[in-house]
């Protein structure tokens, strides 16, 4: 490894290097493992299945996949479930007991994995989320606190159930003056997108739920959503069919979080003794700390099995990474971080299209 020098007019020229605007709003979400169960006492069983109950949390939640519960390893992994748990602890909440597990990290992958399953980073992007609702013999309104309190808080819990964020608009006269609940209902994307810019989330989900037309009597009342998905200019759309309005709720947030995680959580294309190696230059590094802290970042990354530093000119340090994924997943990642962008393609300094600048 070189020698690392630093030149103030280097350091100087790097910063003034461009950058591409193009980052998706992300959250951190750092409970991945973490999962509460409601029990009825402490005793052996009740334990026993809260530990089971909380693993399928955390497999949905790191994978992004409900499916991965029907895969026979999994299955496996679920009757031995103490053997994946860090640590766990009750707490009382309003007379209601829980069991708080905190599942290992890395068992937890290596399950997932093992199953054929991808893993989600703890990046995840932030979704802006446009709902209408149209209760029973009541006119459309707006799904927000005042409207639908329990329909919001289910929505809350849900999203934290399969480890993601989402934005319900403020409603103020900023979105009241872009937007009403009639282009909501109509599913009018370019009203959708102009109320959300404000927003900056490049993920927007927008839906419309409803009591659906009785075909038959005794099939019993029908609760149905037409939803929108755009997501960095692509558009998916659909529709949702449940019992219950809560149920559709729920519904809502897991195709979200689904065909999130379809983009961004990481397959494991190849294995841990044949990784793809990749080379990636990070500009900034212009101190030791910084160095640390860049390394510690590329090696939190799911899609990174390992990262070493190949050389170091100036503040300008190249990395050779062994992805578990491909060099799309490892962009999908880094847009989801704005510790890391992407360096102006036309600028003196940049050589490659994997080519960063380091911002902390």
């Amino acid at each position: 490894m070189s020698s690392i020098k630093y030149s103030w007019l280097t350091v100087i020229s790097i910063l003034f290097i461009g950058v591409v605007h193009n980052m998706v709003s992300a959250a951190i979400i750092d409970d991945l493992y973490d999962a509460k169960v409601a029990v009825v006492d402490q005793s052996e069983a009740s334990q026993n299945a809260a530990i089971k109950q909380a693993l399928k949390q955390v497999f949905i939640k790191v994978s992004g996949s409900q499916e991965l519960l029907k895969q026979a390893h999994i299955i496996k992994n679920l009757a031995k479930a103490s053997a994946l748990i860090r640590l766990y602890t009750y707490e009382k909440v309003q007379n209601q007991l829980y069991l708080v597990v905190n599942f290992d990290q890395e068992k937890v992958q290596n399950a997932i994995r093992t199953a054929g399953f991808p893993v989600w980073d703890k990046r995840r992007p932030d979704t802006i989320l446009w709902l209408a609702i149209e209760p029973a013999r009541q006119d459309k309104q707006l799904l927000n606190n005042e409207t639908q309190p329990e329909l919001v808080k289910r929505l809350k819990e849900q999203a934290l159930k399969r480890g993601i964020k989402v934005i319900l608009p403020v409603w103020d006269l900023n979105d009241i003056q872009t937007i009403d609940v009639y282009d909501i209902w109509g599913g009018f994307i370019q009203k959708i997108s102009m109320a959300s810019e404000r927003y900056d989330l490049n993920s927007i989900l927008s839906a419309r739920i409803y009591q659906a037309p009785m075909d038959d009597p005794n099939s019993g009342q029908q609760w149905q959503s037409n939803w929108i998905l755009m997501d960095n200019g692509q558009v998916n759309s659909g529709q949702l069919q449940m019992s219950e309005s809560q149920q559709l709720i729920d519904g809502i947030i897991d195709l979200l979080a689904t065909q999130l995680a379809q983009k961004y959580a990481v397959s494991q294309q190849n294995g841990p003794l044949n990784t793809l190696k990749t080379q990636i230059i990070i500009n900034n590094i212009n101190s030791i700390s910084r160095y640390a802290a860049v390394l510690t970042f590329l090696n939190g990354l799911s899609v990174v099995s390992n990262a070493m530093l190949l050389e170091q000119q100036g503040s300008r340090a190249t990395f050779e990474l062994d992805l578990l994924g491909n060099n799309d997943d490892l962009l999908n990642t880094f847009r989801l971080d704005n510790k890391i962008q992407t360096a102006v393609k036309d600028s003196p300094q940049v050589t490659n299209n994997m080519e960063f600048l380091w911002v902390d």
